[in-house]
């Protein structure tokens, strides 16, 4: 199932093992509200039944187009972004950014349905850990690496655009209620050992460990300072790290504002370069930046000066490339062309029915996968993909009080949704905490004081027994239990929309 926030590192080791989903009868729902939404999951679970939904809304189709006296051959793959069973995604080497791994063990690893090859990356750098990416890539809602390029995002709302975008980040740290804000060049980049005024953010995308030299590192555990030091650090499984360069600057004006102990968050932002505007994270779901640009709304929008190409491979050499984009019913859309220049394979897929597309990674990268077939095969190792996750149980997304829950996904096991509850708990104010020992989770919440265990069908709530549909479980350290247990609970109020697969908490 989904892959997400961790619980503190302690908890993880220990439940890891234990994964289970036992089976209850369903509970007779105690209001005509909750009943209303009992009734919507069934009905949302006959629509998208789990052995025919992701194979059908996965398409696969080939063609030859004939264009300027020459033939090009094109393969690609239509996704139903809308389908509860898939998610796309960009994804990294196993080892981190900056190292690269084959194709066909990235699909593996994320249990991919589809795939392509994603942004362009350093493949012909000769250290193997420093095969860095070119392009932002955007996962769950966070920036796994920063970047300026026309860009393919997927919506909290399950629509899809092409911008041109770049990301904008800034570092605030809190001290005894004072706030001190300063810009992060980027997240998972590095500028080189001489770039001394660099600041950026890193997380576990990047990898396990940040050793470059000339640099101060700020170890950050669930939002705290937790060490300042010139030395190698480990970036924490709940945490991040960010890097100061040996400057006079940072020395002077950084470094002072920072104690152990502070509170840090990143406040990250993507600036449409067109029209100027702003949005935040929260209204994206992935993101991936490539290019050039290649069509707009059903027309050809191609401009390798203005997306900041130079070199002639990309801007008038003919090669096999790869593509993405959408089509008239705007589904998602991804392919390869057989060799071609960017100007031809503009035309070629407009000609295919496409109205936004943009190039990706080319060459040696191209790839393409689906529905268990590799429809191309790349030439080399990637430093990163674009895939399509297939999920064994219908996804529910999240909203709390106004918050999309990005980092957090739930799912239908049967009858009844199953949600993570740290997602919940965090965005209502919710204290809870975890005993390894009894493994036991408490939550307090105004005069609430509930208890539950993993792989129990009994909670206890203002110490009154309540027996629950499901016994909540443990996936990849994370603790989902049944929704209704939570809202029924904690007092809050729950809104179904049959068309996002997402549910709404009003606490």
């Amino acid at each position: 199932m989904e892959r997400n926030v961790l619980l503190p590192a302690r908890i993880k080791k220990e439940v890891n093992s234990e994964r289970m989903t036992a089976a209850m009868p369903l509970a007779r729902f105690r209001t005509r509200t909750y009943t209303a939404m009992l009734s919507c999951l069934l009905s949302a679970a006959v629509i998208f039944p789990a052995s025919t939904s992701a194979q059908g809304t996965v398409q696969t189709q080939s063609r030859t187009i004939a264009h300027n006296g020459k033939s090009f051959t094109v393969q690609w793959v239509t996704v139903d972004l809308t389908d509860p069973y898939l998610r796309v995604k960009p994804v990294t080497a196993e080892n981190g950014i900056g190292h690269d791994e084959s194709f066909s063990s990235m699909l593996t690893r994320n249990h991919a349905i589809a795939g392509i090859n994603g942004t362009f990356f350093d493949a012909y750098e000769k250290d193997d850990t420093q095969r860095y990416p070119n392009g932002l890539l955007i996962g769950s809602g966070e920036i796994m690496h920063s970047g300026n390029n026309p860009a393919f995002l997927v919506h909290a709302d399950k629509t899809a655009s092409l911008q041109r975008i770049q990301t904008e980040h800034q570092i605030s740290v809190t001290h005894q209620s004072k706030a001190y804000t300063f810009t992060s060049w980027g997240v998972n980049k590095y500028y080189g050992d001489s770039a001394n005024d660099q600041v950026v953010w890193y997380t576990r995308a990047f990898g396990p460990t940040i050793d470059f030299p000339n640099s101060t590192k700020v170890v950050l555990r669930e939002g705290k300072v937790t060490a300042v030091t010139t030395q190698s650090v480990d970036i924490p499984e709940d945490g991040q790290v960010f890097l100061l360069g040996d400057s006079a600057n940072n020395k002077t004006y950084v470094l002072p504002n920072i104690h152990i102990g502070d509170t840090v968050k990143l406040i990250s932002s993507l600036h449409n370069q067109d029209t100027g505007a702003s949005t935040m994270l929260t209204a994206v779901d992935a993101a991936i930046g490539a290019g050039p640009h290649l069509l707009t709304n059903g027309a050809v929008d191609l401009d390798v000066n203005r997306d900041g190409f130079t070199d002639p491979k990309i801007t008038t050499s003919a090669n096999v490339r790869s593509f993405i984009g959408l089509d008239a019913s705007h589904q998602f859309v991804m392919g390869t062309i057989s060799a071609a220049t960017m100007e031809d394979m503009a035309q070629v897929l407009l000609k295919l029915g496409l109205t936004d597309a943009m190039n990706m990674d080319g060459g040696a990268s191209s790839s393409l996968y689906a529905n268990g077939s590799m429809l191309r095969s790349p030439g080399r190792a990637l430093s990163n993909a674009l895939v399509v996750e297939r999920l064994d149980h219908p996804q529910i997304q999240l909203e709390v009080n106004g918050q999309f829950v990005h980092e957090f996904r739930g799912y239908l096991l049967q009858e009844t949704s199953m949600v993570p509850f740290r997602g919940i708990l965090e965005r209502i104010g919710a204290k809870f905490e975890w005993n390894g020992t009894t493994r036991t989770l408490t939550v307090h919440h105004g005069s609430t004081n509930l208890a539950l265990r993993p792989d129990h069908s009994v909670m206890t709530v203002n110490g009154q027994s309540v027996i629950l549909p499901e016994a909540p479980t443990i996936l990849d350290g994370h603790i989902y239990m049944p929704l209704r247990a939570i809202i029924e609970s904690l007092g809050g109020q729950i809104q179904w929309d049959p068309q996002l697969y997402r549910v709404s908490l009003h606490f």
